[in-house]
């Protein structure tokens, strides 16, 4: 028996607001994003802890901080080696701050990086350049000063990840959590390709019952909303849950699969309510999972079930029968989606690569599918499964012929949807659509092109520009959804 989660879905192309300054405290800001990074003012200079998934969002935050002060930028903190934590940190080295972090810090941005960048680009994420590493850095407490306004950089123990710091502002009566504490949406409770996060051991709620000893007024956490007594309370308890469920389980000799099988289902309705953004209930009993069954290397060493959707074996070859030409393979497919059967839509196209596997079309349209049937999943984890096979096919296409148009111009639309997605630059897709026009497109092809240089417009917050590509996609081709969602909202 399976889950169906549902939600509200926004309009996917619609202008997005990349970051938001919310004051906290006179003297304290939490800049909103997908990872939060906050803004310490003191009487002499200000710091920055969390520095941003990526250089464009570390500049766009750095602009905001210059609306709010001119004081010089003396620390960027990072509370723990995360990307998403650190990938900013060239951009406030450049302006001057010195890089803060514990020494382990330091430590897991070297030697955990491949796995780290390995899963991530998988999940839609390239890391690009390394960030510049801790120049100050610790294994014992610390306490550094912004003028009159203390910081206590404090370890509490092991949460999300080993190495996690939490920096207390007595002054302000502030605690900043980093990934300790997540609000707002289902946490992600470890990284799945290293052996730490939610353990058996219950470090974490240990932790973070740690940071409520501090006595703050409010914990300003790694992603979400500040957080109150409300939500820590919830974070502890889908911990406990997770842990004592999913222990049980493996108790009585289930195997991972089985665990899934007769949990998910089972799952309480304050927790099936949750938004998914990150985690989700199926990366929380892995994680618990791999933290319960000793392995003998460590990482994620247990399947995970894709999120791609499924068909029915005896339909799709009952549809496929008789099926000779391309062509028909894609009619079949396209009235399947149509019918809204995205598993079935998937499994015809990935036949047809099997019958034509030297004609590129076959991999560009059965990643083609695959990108939208992945906007029906919220969890951008979840995504990566149809994002890494997608990225293949579109090289397999280019491998078969290095001209062909629709592979750059999938390609041009992957990378910008994924700027698009993050705040980041958009050039590398921006030169993919110029290269797939050099290359010839047909009139769709054409008002695809548009289209995706209009969300590059979008993404770099060139309204204007954006809505005449749009209008230009549109004239190519009426029937063109994407463009019309694109420019109603």
């Amino acid at each position: 028996m399976s889950r169906i989660r549902t939600f509200a879905r926004a309009n996917p192309f619609a202008p997005r607001q990349y970051g938001e300054i919310v004051r906290v405290t006179e003297r304290v800001f939490i800049f909103r994003n997908i990872v939060n990074s906050t803004v310490i003012l003191g009487d002499e200079s200000i710091a920055i802890v969390d520095t941003q998934v990526n250089s464009a969002m570390a500049r766009r935050m750095l602009n905001e901080v210059r609306k709010i002060s001119d004081k010089p930028l003396k620390y960027a903190i990072n509370t723990h080696y995360h990307w998403d934590h650190t990938n900013g940190n060239n951009v406030f080295k450049d302006a001057g701050a010195t890089i803060v972090g514990r020494e382990k810090t330091k430590e897991f941005m070297v030697n955990r990086a491949p796995r780290q960048k390995g899963f991530l680009a998988s999940r839609g994420f390239p890391l690009g350049e390394d960030p510049f590493l801790p120049e100050l850095t610790f294994t014992e407490d610390i306490e550094l000063d912004l003028g009159s306004q203390p910081l206590r950089l404090l370890y509490l123990g092991a949460a999300e990840t080993d190495d996690a710091t939490v920096v207390h502002l007595p002054a302000e009566n502030i605690a900043i959590s980093g990934d300790t504490v997540m609000t707002g949406s289902f946490p992600i409770f470890g990284q799945p390709v290293m052996n730490e996060g939610l353990m058996d051991d219950h470090s974490w709620i240990a932790t973070i019952k740690a940071i409520q000893q501090l006595g703050p007024e409010c914990i300003l956490p790694g992603h979400g909303p500040v957080a109150r007594e409300e939500s820590i309370r919830l974070l502890i308890n889908i911990e406990q849950y997770f842990l004592d469920e999913v222990g049980a389980r493996v108790a009585q000799g289930m195997q991972i699969r089985e665990v899934i099988e007769d949990l998910e289902p089972k799952l309480p309705e304050w927790i099936a309510q949750i938004p998914e953004v990150w985690g989700t209930p199926r990366y929380a009993i892995l994680r618990v999972y791999r933290g319960l069954v000793e392995d003998d290397e460590p990482g994620w060493m247990q399947i995970k079930p894709s999120a791609i959707p499924q068909a029915d074996e005896e339909k799709v070859t009952k549809a496929a029968t008789g099926l000779k030409e391309f062509e028909d393979f894609v009619a079949a497919a396209d009235e399947a989606s149509e019918g809204g059967d995205a598993g079935q839509e998937i499994a015809l196209l990935r036949s047809a690569t099997r019958q034509f596997s030297d004609d590129p079309r076959c991999y560009i349209a059965l990643a083609d599918a695959l990108l939208k049937a992945s906007r029906d999943i919220p969890s951008v984890l979840e995504k990566g499964d149809f994002f890494d096979e997608a990225r293949s096919l579109g090289r397999k296409a280019l491998e078969i012929d290095p001209n062909f148009a629709p592979a750059h111009l999938f390609e041009g639309q992957y990378l910008i949807m994924m700027a698009y997605r993050n705040g980041d630059d958009t050039d590398a897709g921006v030169n993919a659509i110029k290269r797939a026009e050099s290359c010839g497109l047909d009139e769709h092809g054409q008002a695809q092109a548009l289209f995706f240089l209009g969300m590059a417009e979008r993404t770099n917050g060139n309204e204007t520009g954006a809505k005449a590509h749009f209008q230009r996609s549109l004239a190519l081709d009426s029937s063109y959804a994407q463009a019309a969602l694109a420019l109603r909202a």
